[in-house]
């Protein structure tokens, strides 16, 4: 550390090397829409306010538990339609979009 100006040259030459690349890389916005049949509608109490969970059964998963707006009244045997953002490194959870009533 001889040279202090020579240091933060490198120093902030790198960090704007850094962040034009990170403005370069695409951002690549892969959602993945996901069809599942409504086996439950379940709507909880608690003391911080109401809740309600759909029990949905997808093709590639299984049977798993959705928390979904309380506003939404999808009734059993209905086709519930989530999105997820797919090819993460994190799982994200699923999110609500449509419920459609079985004909």
């Amino acid at each position: 550390m001889d040279k202090p100006k020579i240091f933060l040259s490198v120093f902030i030459a790198a960090i704007l090397v850094l962040f034009l690349c990170l403005l370069l890389i695409p951002k690549s916005h892969n959602v993945r829409q996901i069809s599942a049949r409504v086996i439950n509608n379940t709507l909880t109490q608690s003391l911080d306010g109401q809740r309600r969970y759909l029990t949905v059964d997808i093709q590639e998963v299984g049977i798993i538990r959705v928390l979904v707006p309380t506003s939404i009244n999808c009734p059993e045997g209905a086709n519930a339609i989530f999105t997820q953002p797919s090819q993460t490194f994190v799982e994200h959870p699923l999110t609500f979009v449509s419920c459609h009533e079985p004909k």
